[in-house]
């Protein structure tokens, strides 16, 4: 017994130190952006395709620096809370999971208009093959959404 302990214990390292196959996770067919969302009617802005379910978000200020303030959702959970947007050297950056295979969301909350109305911010995600930007815009009364379909 003793001299396999050795391979045991290496058994044991490498079954629990290899990535294990990441579960399926659910797979939605269609937008599943809520009409509203914070009792503002969502808008929805159009649909990019992404490869993998973990990505990397950033945002900055689209046009004139102006005081935007914003949070950003995806699929309901907020991602960024409240931060005043600087312009595209200072993006506001962070790390997202996509819960569903297919469709999910991203949504921009506006909590001011900054000096320039309405608020818009460009938005990056990178998937781990590729950027993908586009802009959403978000006034007093209505969320910019954009389907983000993971293939």
């Amino acid at each position: 017994m003793k001299r396999y302990l050795p391979f045991i214990l290496f058994a044991c390292i490498l079954l629990f130190s290899c990535d294990k196959e990441e579960e399926e996770k659910p797979r939605n067919n269609e937008s599943i952006i809520p009409d509203t969302y914070l009792d503002r009617d969502n808008v929805d802005l159009g649909t990019i395709n992404i490869t993998d379910t973990k990505v990397t978000i950033k945002v900055w200020d689209h046009g004139q620096i102006d005081g935007d303030i914003v949070s950003i959702y995806v699929n309901g959970k907020v991602v960024i809370a409240e931060e005043v947007l600087k312009g595209p050297g200072s993006p506001i950056e962070v790390v997202a999971d996509m819960e569903y295979l297919g469709y999910n969301y991203v949504l921009l909350y506006a909590h001011n208009e900054g000096s320039i109305p309405p608020n818009t911010c460009t938005m990056e995600i990178f998937d781990g093959v590729g950027n993908k930007s586009f802009v959403l815009e978000s006034d007093l009364s209505t969320n910019g959404a954009v389907n983000v379909v993971v293939d």
